[in-house]
């Protein structure tokens, strides 16, 4: 599920904001998308605790199922859609948020659920993933810079293992240009891509963390999903619910913040900026030429033999 996080300043105790969430709500009754039939239940009967970044964090998992119509005059069995979402509900000691499976809708969802009417009572709370920081991502990977090390004693170091895909629009703007596969960052027309983007909206990328041998992230802007299928590490033998949160939480609240900080850190250490990149795209042209002539040079020794 693509995600994003919501900060709470109004509720601040978990069990008040999980009885806000579950509670009885009002089917909408203007607009032109209608959302009614809500049923909403507490995945945990008790809260459950985690430990990260040094901090105890309490959450539950809450799970919505309703109705969507849209406007219209054919059949309203039509123009109705059954949907789900799933809400991560967690306190950090400081504030109460929320990780929801939405992102243009999630803040009106979320001030349904929790019946506010105000003003800024939910604010997001998310990761603005540029373009830089993508290409500097994949410069980890590619300069076999991929080790970070987290300062903090409670934080195991995480290892960026391989990009998986990027996906953005090519100089002009209009064409849209995706690459993926196993070997992502060894594919010619993928650096070539490199070369040819101006903007990178999105990026695959797989971790180690801990006892997490395999973490798969989808990041884009504002937007953070897992791939749980190629999981692997402590969480699981856990329940599917307990995995989706625990992992979820896990992200948002350590690996997100590593990686950030890092990044932040070679900016401001001079690691990486301007020069870096224009190194790291000048290194990827040269690799794109040898690798073209040592295949030409390949092709040309066969047709010798």
């Amino acid at each position: 599920m693509s995600t994003t996080r919501w900060l709470d300043s109004k509720t601040k105790d978990l069990d008040s904001a999980i009885d806000l969430l579950i509670d009885h709500v009002e089917d909408d009754s203007t607009g032109n998308i209608l959302w009614v039939g809500w049923r909403l239940k507490k995945v945990f009967e008790e809260n459950q605790s985690i430990r990260l970044n040094g901090r105890d964090i309490k959450y539950n998992l809450i799970k919505c199922r309703y109705e969507q119509i849209s406007s219209g005059e054919t059949p309203i069995e039509d123009r109705t859609v059954n949907k789900t979402t799933s809400i991560i509900v967690y306190y950090n000691g400081v504030s109460i948020n929320y990780i929801i499976d939405q992102n243009s809708s999630a803040q009106k969802m979320l001030r349904k659920l929790l019946s506010y009417t105000g003003k800024n009572e939910i604010t997001r709370n998310v990761y603005n993933f540029t373009t830089d920081f993508f290409i500097w991502l994949i410069g980890k990977v590619y300069n076999s810079d991929n080790v970070i090390e987290a300062n903090n004693d409670d934080i195991s170091s995480l290892r960026l293992e391989s990009i998986k895909g990027v996906k953005g629009d090519t100089e002009d703007l209009q064409t849209k240009v995706t690459a993926a596969g196993e070997s992502v960052m060894n594919i010619i027309s993928t650096l070539s891509f490199l070369l040819e983007s101006k903007r990178l909206e999105q990026i695959k990328i797989e971790f180690s963390y801990a006892d997490h041998e395999k973490i798969s992230l989808i990041l884009k802007n504002g937007t953070v999903s897992i791939d749980f299928a190629p999981y692997q590490g402590c969480f699981e033998n856990e329940t599917e619910d307990l995995i989706l949160a625990q992992i979820y939480l896990l992200v948002y609240l350590e690996i997100l913040p590593i990686l950030y900080q890092e990044y932040q850190s070679d900016i401001i250490n001079g690691i990486w900026g301007e020069n870096a990149y224009k190194k790291f795209m000048k290194n990827v042209a040269e690799e794109i030429t040898q690798r073209i002539d040592n295949k030409i040079g390949i092709l040309s020794a066969n047709s010798h033999n």
